[in-house]
Order: structure tokens, then sequence, then C-alpha cells
């Protein structure tokens, strides 16, 4: 890395609260994005080309295009935002929430031998949800 470059590092890592260190890893943090795009601004401006621009960030070229491309356009501020509080003790969400009424037992159809389709017995099922039956239902299928 040039002096000149290593000078541009140092001012902006100072300018944007991000330790040198932070700049060259993967850290993703705005603070730290924004310092490098700010970076690679600056180098463009001296006159660095994009590969080594990405030489000295430790990125690839084509990141380097992009954060000249985001450059241009305005960065969201880093501030603190405020929590939007929605649909809290009004009318449309009451609080706290009423539970919610029980599901009806599931039934099951049990034919028997002579019998045609309308004629079939609807049972609840005692398993819920089990695969296996129970040496009871399988009495109760065998009759």
């Amino acid at each position: 890395m040039t002096p000149q470059a290593r000078e541009i590092v140092e001012a902006v890592a100072a300018t944007c609260a991000v330790t040198p260190g932070n700049i060259f890893t993967r850290c993703r943090t705005r603070a730290a994005v924004h310092a490098r795009i700010e970076i690679a601004k600056r180098l463009r401006d001296r006159g660095y080309s994009t590969p080594q621009i990405g030489r000295v960030l430790n990125r690839d070229h084509t990141t380097i295009v992009y954060y000249l491309g985001t450059a241009k356009r305005t960065a969201a501020p880093l501030l603190w935002r405020k929590p939007i509080i929605r649909h809290l003790n009004c009318a449309c969400c009451p609080w706290p929430k009423q539970p919610k009424p029980p599901k009806p037992a599931k039934q099951y159809l049990v034919p028997y031998a002579g019998a045609y389709p309308p004629e079939y017995d609807w049972k609840e099922r005692t398993n819920r949800g089990s695969i296996r039956c129970t040496t009871v239902q399988q009495r109760e299928f065998s009759t």
C-alpha cells in the first residue's frame, strides 16, 4: 500500500470511527462499508484504477465499481431511528390476545362388511396424530 493510500485510510477511519482493521476485514457493519466507500471515492479522485483500489481495500475490483456507483447516491444517515409501534391496545387488536378455540377432534371412517359408503360410521380419532394404532384400535378394525 502506498503512503498516500495509507494516509487516506487512516483519515477516513478516524472520521468514521472505524478501526483500520475493520476496513480491510470482512466486517459488514454500516460504518465500515461507508468508510470503504469513502476511501474508494477519495482514491479514485487521486487517479487510482478500480483494480488498484481493490488491492488497497482487499476487495474485488467489481466491488469497488459498486462502491463508486453507490458513492454518487446519497447514503442513509448513521442515526438511530425511533422504533415504530403500531396497533398497541387499539380497537382492531385487543390486548391481551384472546386464546384460540380448540380445534374439533378429527374423525375417521370405519367401514364394516356389507355396508354401503353412506352407512359408514364416523368415529373420533383417539390417537391424536400418532401413526401407530393401539391394540384396542386394532381390535376395532379387525371386527
